[in-house]
């Protein structure tokens, strides 16, 4: 490596020197390195021929690094192609693959190659490496064909199913052969965790923790670590969050120096979930002064509103201002505007313990609308991934297809076999009908999940404003009026144009009720029908209000109107009334 610097630097000094004549400098540099190659490939690669990839696994990373590290595409493709050309002389071809998947890999994500043809080469590769069998290529390019999916076709369930497959080839494969398992399992599990299915999140990063930890892999297996710790918060089990966060601050290698700065900064947000704010305070704030030395704006974001709200909740307010000023600094940098949202409240909080009650009430509107958007945003995620799984099933059922024709060509080009061609057909005819039925239904199961989920969204949505309103009442109730709290009830979610939308959610789950309770109580007035359509989704007398915008004792007052206009007996109740539709 130094000689070969040495060649750069006189290439790039005779190209100062012809600084009218850049192409001739960038000749000469070439040659001289070109020239020099394959005695350094003699002396620097012999140490990785015919040795398997468990062994070889740190030089075929340096390997890797010397490749990154020429920042000049046209000296880095001639240096790949004398190390192939060096293991095709020594008869070596797991040095020589190993540099083909380093060059389909690098291509497909840090340069410019088209998504077509990277997809193809991917492609290529994992049947490649399938009938190859060396060095684990299979299973690593599995995962770099995911990782593909994932980050460049945001085809998430293209990725899930490459990543499925990665799965059952590990579970053939001994641990202490293949060193990359961790990485591989640890990403399975960060494609779950994304998706909030962390009990499933949960099971890949305990395998990859289970691993033995070395100098190769603590990075990943303490990111696993973290991952689990995190799982674990997002479910409020404090303790064993935290035990997996200090499994990373304790690692004894210092490769892991990163991880173990973000896992601190998570216990701290421990102990500010379970409201231990004293001993919170130091560490958030050298968690925060970390996290902008390494320029890790969205850390600090996440950290200053921490302590933003644990400020605001001991009252002292000039504190609570810095922070809350850093993190809206922090958020802009990081460009994660998602975390407003979380820092929405702190403000309303702030504004109404200083008396400024429009402010306030304009930071709980902005709250309502970004937890919103969020939700939205991720729903979306969801529902995207159910349409790409239907279309990877419909995709399926295509080449299914397919090879169901060229099967039915095969057999009719046989006369003799014509007996057993007319059973092998009818046969197939009727499966493939059977098919087109099932895919129907299936279209339809799906059509009813993604109703039933934003049927569940809309519910939440009203849980969650209500226990905004109810918290703004506790913390608020003595610089709000009665009237500012009434006019924040009454600010109605469920509009005309919402009740259209509801509408159609509604009887997709449940299907004819709205037909059947109009034709059994045809003087119902719309308003009321919303109220008993509430009610069939077990809605609380709170909930009701919250989402029609008006108090609950108009909610008590209107089942009384109902069951007069319907002569129903005092005693029943709406549950019974729903039940009878």
């Amino acid at each position: 490596m130094p000689y070969i610097l040495v060649m750069i630097f006189i290439s790039r000094f005779i190209n100062f020197l012809f600084l009218k004549s850049k192409i001739f400098g960038k000749i000469i540099g070439i040659i001289f390195l070109l020239q020099s190659m394959p005695q350094l490939l003699w002396a620097q690669y012999d140490s990785l021929l015919h040795k398997p990839y468990n062994v070889n696994v740190l030089g075929i990373h340096a390997m890797y690094r010397d490749l990154i590290n020429i920042e000049d595409s046209a000296l880095r493709a001639h240096k790949a192609e004398e190390i192939k050309s060096f293991a095709r002389k020594n008869n070596d071809k797991r040095l020589e693959l190993n540099v083909d998947f380093f060059l389909n890999f690098w291509n497909t994500f840090y340069q410019n190659q088209p998504k077509e043809e990277s997809l193809r080469k991917l492609t290529l590769q994992v049947i490649a490496s399938k009938e190859e069998n060396i060095d684990f290529l299979y299973p690593r390019s599995l995962r770099a064909l995911a990782e593909f999916y994932w980050k460049k076709e945001q085809n998430y369930e293209k990725a899930f199913e490459q990543y499925l497959i990665l799965d059952k080839e590990l579970s053939k494969i001994a641990q202490e052969d293949y060193p990359e398992m961790a990485r591989d399992l640890m990403q399975i599990g960060l494609a779950y965790y994304f998706f909030q299915d962390y009990s499933v999140a949960i099971k890949y990063f305990k395998r990859a923790i289970e691993l033995p930890e070395n100098s190769f892999n603590t990075m990943v297996i303490n990111e696993a670590r973290n991952n689990l710790g995190l799982c674990y918060q997002q479910e409020n089990k404090l303790d064993s969050a935290a035990y997996y966060f200090n499994q990373v601050v304790n690692t004894a290698y210092t490769e892991a120096n990163e991880w173990k700065r973000i896992a601190f900064g998570n216990l701290a947000a421990n102990m500010y979930l379970s409201k231990h704010y004293e001993e919170a305070i130091p560490l958030l704030e050298k968690d925060f002064q970390n996290a902008i030395a390494v320029n890790d704006n969205g850390c600090a974001a996440g950290t200053a509103i921490i302590l933003a709200d644990i400020y605001s909740e001991k009252k002292q307010l000039k504190e609570a201002k810095i922070y809350i000023d850093y993190a809206q600094e922090h958020i802009s940098k990081s460009g994660k505007t998602d975390k407003r949202r979380l820092l929405y409240p702190i403000l309303s909080k702030y504004y109404a313990a200083i008396g400024n009650i429009n402010l306030s009430k304009i930071y709980v509107d902005s709250t309502v609308k970004s937890i919103n958007q969020y939700n939205e945003k991720f729903s979306a995620l969801k529902i995207l991934r159910v349409n790409q799984k239907f279309e990877l099933q419909k995709e399926q059922f295509q080449q299914s297809e397919l090879r169901l024709e060229k099967t039915q060509k095969n057999l009719l080009i046989s006369l003799v076999l014509l007996l057993v061609l007319v059973i092998v057909l009818i046969y197939f005819i009727q499966k493939k009908r059977q098919l087109a039925k099932d895919f129907k239904l299936q279209r339809a199961a799906q059509e009813l999940s993604i109703a039933e989920n934003n049927l569940k969204s809309f519910a939440e949505r009203i849980q969650e404003k209500n226990k905004l309103i109810e918290g703004l009442e506790k913390k608020l109730e003595h610089q709000i009026n009665n009237d500012t709290i009434l006019q924040l009830q009454q600010s109605t979610i469920l509009t005309d144009e919402d009740w259209l939308n509801f509408k159609l959610l509604f009887e997709k789950v449940h299907t004819g009720f709205l037909q059947r309770l109009k034709l059994k109580y045809p003087s119902l007035s719309l308003a009321e029908i919303r109220f008993i359509s509430l009610a069939k989704l077990n809605f609380n007398t709170k909930e009701m209000a919250t989402a029609l915008g008006v108090s609950t004792q108009s909610i008590r007052t209107n089942w009384y109107r109902i069951r007069k206009k319907l002569n129903l007996a005092e005693e029943i109740s709406v549950e019974e009334l729903v039940a009878e539709v």
